[in-house]
């Protein structure tokens, strides 16, 4: 919501006069509405007012100018905290998302490294004919030497 000049001035604790110096050097941006009244965005009299401060500060300047440009600032460095943790909520999910896949990767070639496995197992079990194991001699077969 834009102030009136009017407001703006009780705002900026600073005379209708002194905002008007500064709107026609173009210290103060602002826009007229329908009627031709001028109306000032709150965050350019705030940015105006941090870069004109009242001189001697401490004894003219209340509470209220002060806290208001602090309270913008505030609100500034929220936005750019906010920012920044919706960027690194997206970096995160995106990270997230490639190490799911990978997981998903890994597991499927460790299904077919065990299915690999079991199938050289089946590849490498005793090939013998049965018939020689079958023919075996006993004990007294082989101590006597015998056919």
């Amino acid at each position: 919501m834009k102030l009136t000049f009017g407001q703006a001035a009780k705002t900026a604790k600073r005379s209708k006069g002194t905002l008007s110096k500064a709107l026609n050097s173009g210290g103060i941006s602002a826009e007229k509405d329908d009627k031709g009244r001028w109306q000032i965005d709150p965050s350019e009299l705030s940015r105006w007012m941090s870069a004109n401060p009242f001189p001697n500060s401490h004894e003219n300047q209340s509470e209220t100018p002060e806290e208001t440009h602090e309270n913008s600032s505030l609100g500034v460095e929220v936005k750019m905290l906010r920012e920044q943790i919706d960027a690194m909520t997206v970096e995160r999910d995106r990270e997230r998302g490639q190490l799911v896949d990978q997981i998903e990767d890994l597991r499927s070639r460790l299904n077919g490294a065990e299915a690999e496995r079991v199938r050289l197992n089946a590849l490498l079990t005793d090939q013998r004919d049965k018939a020689e194991t079958s023919a075996r001699r006993g004990f007294w077969g082989r101590v006597l030497g015998g056919r």
